[in-house]
């Protein structure tokens, strides 16, 4: 696959958007295969124990050799999966060594998912979470052992018939595979009863998208600031700002805003932020964001629909432009920290030419979906500051190649917006609804 086929700039095409998976997919699990090798190469000099390189190594290898499937991609694909493989290339420095063990342990519940995932008989050592939960996001749940096993190792087997977890107290928990891969069940798993029970996740547009709060990895705390170096905590879990209990309501209404106005639309953000985490910011304040090192999850505050709705085309957009630049930076000076910086409508401070860029293109995203709305008035003053970008770009930054190409479609999608048509794309895909 060449750059081009994964760098483009225009409205959501499913044949693009086959092309960013593929690509996202192939090299999330080399990355992977690459980070275990590393880690189980260099035990001694990292510190991990030989029983966790074993579990890497095990990990690596289950994944190698998995065929090409939904699961695989769903798996590959989920923020869990990236934030674990930010994770574990982070903390192989020595700043955050500490994390080391920790995270390798966590391959065997990546493997123990896979292996459920896909019926594959297999034994795997796993840690629980600080809640007492074992994280099963490709099938939609946590299952809960209870606070008083917080952070225990397991000994956990893939069996006939579902999956049996044995305890260092000598407890042994065997859980049916109607429990681990159904949505409901009757009676529902009580803890004092079944020695476990089930948080599954609320599910929206078509059930592609989860909304949940459960997981610890995904519960950044937000430190107040908006730079993308200093605006979250890497590690743990933020302790006020994703309560248990949030309304679904405002969530979905928002899904079904974005599916009714661009199925495509929906589509993309199915494909590339598979889940919405629930967050408050505080009295009066609204916000939405994504960071890189958990690709895949937008946190945001429950808000009115149509502007949660838009909210999520927005960061959807910029998780869909950070794996397109995977293959490419698309600006010559993207990593240039000393870069001049311009003023822009949308923040306050100036901006490098990179954000500038990033600006630009999901605000298209924003535009495309307000014309999908209906929504003409404020699409104008969109359009507007789009192009006020776009001169910016043209006029000082220096485009790669590929990055050339990536940037005339851009304008060419800008300047098609700004006229309220469709804009016509190369390769087949006619308008956005039509791909």
């Amino acid at each position: 696959m060449n750059d081009q086929a994964v760098l483009f700039a225009g409205p959501p095409c499913s044949e693009h958007r086959r092309n960013i998976l593929e690509m996202v997919g192939s090299h999330s699990r080399k990355q992977i295969e690459t980070v275990c090798r590393h880690y189980v190469e260099r035990q001694a000099a990292l510190g991990i124990s030989l029983g966790e390189a074993e579990t890497l190594l095990r990990f690596a290898f289950l994944l190698s050799h998995m065929e090409g499937s939904a699961t695989l991609e769903a798996f590959l694909m989920h923020p869990t999966t990236q934030y674990w493989l930010s994770a574990m290339r982070r903390a192989s420095g020595e700043a955050d060594r500490k994390y080391r063990g920790p995270f390798a342990r966590n391959a065997g519940n990546l493997g123990l998912q896979l292996a459920l995932a896909t019926g594959e008989r297999s034994s795997w050592p796993i840690e629980l979470d600080g809640e007492g939960g074992l994280r099963l996001p490709i099938l939609g749940r946590h299952v809960e052992f209870g606070r008083k096993r917080a952070s225990a190792r397991v000994g956990a087997e893939v069996v006939q018939g579902g999956a049996r977890f044995r305890f260092d107290d000598g407890m042994t928990v065997e859980i049916p595979l109607s429990d681990l891969v159904a949505e409901t069940d009757d009676p529902e798993p009580n803890l004092e009863r079944d020695g476990f029970s089930l948080t599954r996740y609320e599910r929206l547009m078509g059930g592609c998208v989860q909304l949940q709060r459960r997981d610890e990895w995904l519960r950044p705390h937000w430190t107040g600031t908006n730079e993308r170096s200093t605006g979250t905590e890497y590690f743990g879990a933020s302790p006020d700002q994703y309560p248990a209990r949030f309304p679904v309501e405002p969530f979905a209404e928002a899904a079904a805003h974005i599916t009714r106005a661009s199925p495509e639309l929906a589509i993309d953000v199915c494909s590339f932020t598979p889940v919405l985490v629930p967050r408050t910011t505080g009295p009066g304040r609204r916000i939405g964001f994504t960071v890189s090192s958990r690709q895949g999850a937008m946190f945001l505050d429950p808000d009115q629909p149509n502007l949660m709705a838009e909210n999520i085309v927005h960061e959807n957009a910029h998780v869909k432009l950070r794996y397109m630049q995977l293959v490419d930076p698309i600006l010559e000076n993207f990593y240039d920290a000393d870069c001049e910086r311009f003023r822009v409508p949308w923040r306050p401070d100036p901006r490098p030419l990179p954000g500038i860029l990033e600006g630009a293109y999901v605000f298209s995203n924003v535009l495309e979906h307000r014309r999908r709305s209906g929504v003409e008035a404020t699409a104008n003053d969109l359009a507007k500051d789009i192009t006020g970008a776009l001169t910016i770009l043209r006029r000082h930054g220096r485009f790669t190649g590929p990055g050339e190409q990536f940037f005339s479609e851009l304008e060419a999608w800008a300047a098609a917006a700004s006229a309220n048509r469709d804009h016509r794309l190369s390769g087949g895909c006619a308008a956005i609804d039509l791909c």
